[in-house]
């Protein structure tokens, strides 16, 4: 069974969608503008939705971390768009979409444990 989220896409609007994850979802963000959510979820997987009215629809799915992922967080729009991640697995990723493709641009894994969110 996937695991469903509510979305904020406006203050006063919520609705509940099917995330596909196939675990509990750690941490769900909406981009500075509003217009892309990033979940995470013990799936080891995060998911990227395009939000816009009241629809919400996958752009992709990005798999690289050996553990459940606890946290996303977006970076501000003047540097791309950009994702930060951690997980279980001690690692912090850092994403970076490019053409409507989504690659790893940083790798900390100084951690010798799980990366928790703070």
């Amino acid at each position: 069974m996937a695991t469903q989220v509510a979305a904020a896409p406006a203050a006063t609007n919520s609705s509940a969608f099917d995330t596909q994850h196939q675990d509990m979802i750690h941490d769900a963000q909406m981009d500075y503008y509003g217009k892309r959510l990033a979940t995470c979820s013990s799936d080891r997987t995060i998911r990227i939705f395009d939000v816009s009215d009241n629809k919400q629809t996958l752009v992709d799915t990005l798999r690289n971390h050996d553990g459940p992922v606890w946290e996303v967080a977006w970076a501000h729009p003047r540097f791309g768009t950009i994702l930060a991640s951690c997980s279980y697995d001690g690692r912090v990723l850092v994403w970076k979409e490019t053409d409507g493709v989504w690659s790893i641009i940083k790798e900390h894994k100084a951690h010798s444990s799980s990366g928790n969110p703070a």
